[in-house]
Formats: C-alpha cells, sequence, structure tokens
C-alpha cells in the first residue's frame, strides 16, 4: 500500500492544548443590529452605515482551532474533543455542513454532525471490501472521500484499489474498480485502480481521482464509466499534453469553477494544473523539498498531500512534512496561510498554530477550512472571525469586514433588497438583516413634467403654493438623483433647504392627484 513520509515516520508525541487567553478567554456572542430600512441615492456618498453590537467583541482574525478529537489515538464516538481517531487522512462535507472524516488506520468512515457530534457512519473497523449497510460494510486503509451534487459519499479504498460509494442513508457499494492492482478504463468494476488517493467531484458530477500508484488523473462518469484523464503512467516531471504529461505519486486533486484541474504531485513537491484545453503545466514549486514563499518556480513545497480550492479559487495545500498550510492565489502567488513549521498541535492564530503532517483540506460554503490533522489524530478548523456580508453589495458600496461598516456611493439603482450581515467571534455568531435600495430619476421625468421657476435664489426655506392636499416632497440634485424625500402633512407649505450645499435642484411634490416638478437655486 502507498506510504506517505508521515507514515514511514510516525511522530505520535502527545502535546499539551495551550490555550491563549487573548483568543479563548470565554466570551459573549456578538448581538448586531443596524438601521434598517436604508434609502440610498444613486451619485450620493452616504452617511456610513454601522452597527450597534450589545453582546461580545467582534474582532477580525482567522484562528485555528481543534474541531474533533482528543489527540489520542482510537474510535471513540462524542461530542468535539471527547471522539478518537487513528490517523485521519481526509475530511469533507455535504450541503448541510456534515463533515465526514477518512479515518484511516480504523478503517472507518466517520460523521460530525453541526453540533460537532461524532459518529461511525460506515465501516465495522476491520479491514475488509465487503459492501453493506452503515457498519456492515468494511474498507482497507480508505485514503481519501468527495460528496457530490445527490449527497452520495464517494470514498478512495485505497488498498482495495477501489472506489466505494455511500449513499445519503449509509448503503456501500463498488462503484469502480475491480480490487486487483492495474490502470485498465472500463465500466464500474471493470476498470482497474492502483492505491488510488485524492478524489473531487465537478459541476456535472464526474469523479477525478489522484490515481497515486499508476500516476494518472483518473476520471469516473455518473454512470461509472473509467478513463484516463491526465498522465502517461510514466512517474517523471513532464508538462504538456495529457497524453504526454507525467506525474509522481499524486496525492490531491481539485477543480475550481471554472473546470480547470490541479493536483497534488506528492513526489515531484509540485502543484500542477490541468486546463480544459488538455495542457498540463506546473502551476507551482521547483520539485526541491522547502518551504518558500513567491510566485511559480521560487515557491517550494515539501511532500504536498491534498487541495482544495474556496469560493474565490484560491487554493490550499496541506504541505505534509512542513507542517503547514499553504495558500496559492489566483495570481499564482503561494503564501504560508497557517502553521509556523514546527511539529506540534497549538491552536491560536494562523500564525502561531502547529500540525502535525496534515494531510486532508477542505472549504465549506462558509468559507470555514477544515484540516485532517493525521499525526495529531484530530480535525482542526480554520475560521476567519469578523463581520460578513451576503450577497454582496452593489457597485459603489464597499464593506468593512472589520467592523461592518457600509460606506461608498452607489452607481446604480436596485430595489429594496436584504442583505445579511453575520458577526462572529470564537463563541459563536449573530446575522441581521439590514434592507437597502438605491433611487435614481432621470432628468427626463423631469423634462416631461410641468416646470415652473420659483424665485431664486433660495436660502433655507422655500414657500410652496398648491391648491391640493401635498403628501410629499422630494428634492434632487441637477442629474435626477434624489437626495432627500419628505412626507408631509396636508398643511404643509415650506421645505427645508438647510442641510442642502449651494447649487442647482430640482424639486418634485406629488399630490393626490398628480405631480409638479420646478427647478430652484440654492445660495
Amino acid at each position: 500500500m502507498k506510504l506517505r513520509f508521515s507514515e514511514i515516520f510516525n511522530a505520535k508525541n502527545c502535546f499539551l492544548l495551550l490555550f491563549f487567553s487573548i483568543h479563548f478567554v470565554k466570551a459573549q456572542i456578538p448581538n448586531i443590529s443596524y438601521s434598517t430600512p436604508n434609502s440610498l441615492n444613486v451619485g450620493i456618498s452616504i452617511s456610513p452605515i454601522s452597527p450597534t453590537n450589545s453582546g461580545g467583541m467582534v474582532s477580525n482574525q482567522t484562528l485555528v482551532t481543534t474541531y474533533a478529537g482528543s489527540g489520542l489515538e482510537g474510535s471513540t464516538n462524542g461530542n468535539g474533543i471527547q471522539a478518537s481517531f487513528n490517523l485521519p487522512t481526509v475530511v469533507t462535507a455535504n450541503a448541510a455542513g456534515i463533515v465526514y472524516v477518512v479515518d484511516r488506520i480504523n478503517h472507518l468512515i466517520r460523521k460530525i454532525t453541526t453540533n460537532g457530534d461524532v459518529t461511525t457512519f460506515a465501516g465495522t473497523g476491520l479491514a475488509g471490501s465487503t459492501d453493506g449497510l452503515g457498519t456492515a460494510a468494511s474498507f482497507n486503509y480508505p485514503d481519501a472521500a468527495v460528496v457530490d451534487a445527490n449527497g452520495n459519499l464517494f470514498v478512495t479504498d485505497q488498498s482495495n484499489h477501489k472506489i466505494r460509494k455511500i449513499t445519503p442513508e449509509g448503503l456501500v457499494n463498488t462503484f469502480a474498480g475491480s480490487g486487483t492492482i492495474g490502470a485498465t478504463d472500463g465500466q464500474g468494476i471493470n476498470a482497474k485502480f492502483y492505491y488510488p488517493a485524492g478524489i473531487a467531484v465537478d459541476a456535472n458530477n464526474n469523479l477525478l481521482v489522484a490515481d497515486y500508484g499508476n500516476n494518472k488523473i483518473r476520471k469516473i462518469t455518473p454512470e461509472g464509466l473509467v478513463s484516463t484523464f491526465a498522465g502517461s503512467g510514466v512517474s517523471g516531471t513532464l508538462d504538456g499534453n495529457v497524453l504526454t504529461a507525467q506525474f509522481n505519486g499524486a496525492t490531491g486533486v481539485c477543480i475550481d469553477s471554472f473546470g480547470t484541474v490541479f493536483a497534488a504531485d506528492y513526489f515531484n513537491n509540485t502543484i500542477r494544473k490541468i486546463d480544459t484545453s488538455g495542457e498540463v503545466t506546473t502551476l507551482a514549486g521547483n520539485g526541491t523539498p522547502g518551504e518558500s514563499d513567491g510566485f511559480g518556480a521560487n515557491a517550494s513545497f515539501y511532500y504536498p498531500a491534498n487541495i482544495a480550492v474556496d469560493a474565490q479559487n484560491n487554493l490550499f495545500v496541506t504541505d505534509e512534512q512542513n507542517h503547514k498550510i499553504r495558500k496559492i492565489l489566483v495570481s499564482g502567488e503561494v503564501t504560508t496561510y497557517a502553521g509556523t513549521g514546527n511539529l506540534g498541535a497549538t491552536d491560536g492564530a494562523t500564525n502561531v498554530a502547529e500540525f502535525n503532517f496534515p494531510t486532508g483540506v477542505f472549504v465549506d460554503v462558509f468559507q470555514n477550512i477544515y484540516i485532517a490533522d493525521y499525526g495529531n489524530n484530530k480535525i482542526r478548523k480554520i475560521k476567519t472571525y469578523g463581520y460578513s456580508i451576503v450577497p454582496i453589495l452593489p457597485a459603489g458600496l464597499v464593506f468593512d469586514a472589520n467592523n461592518g461598516t457600509i460606506s461608498g456611493t452607489p452607481t446604480t439603482s436596485f430595489p429594496a433588497t436584504n442583505f445579511t450581515v453575520t458577526a462572529s467571534n470564537i463563541s459563536g455568531e449573530s446575522t441581521f438583516i439590514l434592507t437597502l435600495e438605491a433611487n435614481q430619476l432621470s432628468t427626463e421625468e423631469f423634462q416631461q413634467s410641468s416646470i415652473k421657476y420659483y424665485p431664486n435664489p433660495v436660502e433655507n426655506t422655500l414657500q410652496v403654493s398648491s391648491t391640493e392636499k401635498m403628501n410629499s416632497i422630494a428634492i434632487f440634485n441637477i442629474l435626477g438623483q434624489e437626495i432627500k424625500k419628505y412626507l408631509v402633512n396636508e398643511n404643509a407649505s415650506k421645505i427645508d433647504f438647510s442641510i442642502l450645499e449651494s447649487g442647482i435642484y430640482w424639486v418634485k411634490v406629488k399630490t393626490i392627484s398628480g405631480e409638479n416638478s420646478f427647478k430652484i437655486s440654492r445660495k
């Protein structure tokens, strides 16, 4: 079976949990609110819209925590750190936030609910290849897993040389692979693999498998047809067409929103890229073991084990032997995202956290990052705390993730829209629904109205004569952008201009029977 460095040199020291008061002192959950609704005007700079918070302090920081696992070897079920694992290799999740762990040495697939309860989802705990329901099925050193759009979990059952499928109900069957070593393409169990490792799913539910022993990337359709996606099968570093390119023990694979495939090429110490035209290139890494940050070949890795992609198409890599999580920006720059490089189990800020041969990495829909911290027998979580907003604000408006303030100048009109703002700290999170709209009235609308020029200029107030009862008065700038609106009673006869700077303005008076517009000049 495949041996990673971390399995050859298995450092299983027990580390005391270090608690940093600056991050982990028990605190209150935030409790935020905004003034809402807010009517904005196109082209007019808004007064900052800021939250009030009657709960715990919110600070923008990224922290590494232990999500599950005591650190001791075992297969105990329980909540969070009460549970135990035995060298977990990969973590993934479904759309509902249920996390699945490939518990390698236990020959199990574990499940973590959203409240942190760890249970055994599938597997007897003994090596085998039996299909069946839940704990009646067996695996043989499973390595990786991914969830498709239908909630099915696909597992690379590495030492069985198979791809197993687990339905949402827990029924396990053999999806592809005969169980004997080989590189044969074909339908379902007629195909052959050689220690399959990482696995990913594309937008059409096709599976991509890092076929470690064959030095290939294999593709499996939803119907189970297996083909060679990339790699000649010869161990090497050659870039080029998918048919001639070479890999050297690829262990991880992921797919971005454009359909580009990325592979963690383990023994080449590189990250490879397979574009949609079928060309394989080396995205990052010079091929020599190292931990340098930088662009392309200026960066280095030391046995990159797995790879994941976030919503912005940034890549995250478990740099196994460096005990780090590396990030590759869309620009191609490689940075150290988390981990000091020292072997350990320390939680805390990303620049003080420690890992122990991390292998699996997964980014969920909320942009939380989960790590299978192999040598620590733990599942770690990396979360950025602070403020966030969904959906993205319209053009011209800016959201400050540090304090939750909205500022800027809307450049396009939009109807009343609900935006969900979330404020989080290590104790929990608070959400608030904020309603915004932006109005714009073109000058053509004024020109189609009956225009009257009142005595000019106006200093602070303007007397309005009307034979009808008024119900609203609106003021617009010369571009037709609304900047002030009054809901008035029927006896109103004055408009307040004291808030306006000097300039030309349109005024629209709305009555029961219609509207009347006029133009004034403010001193």
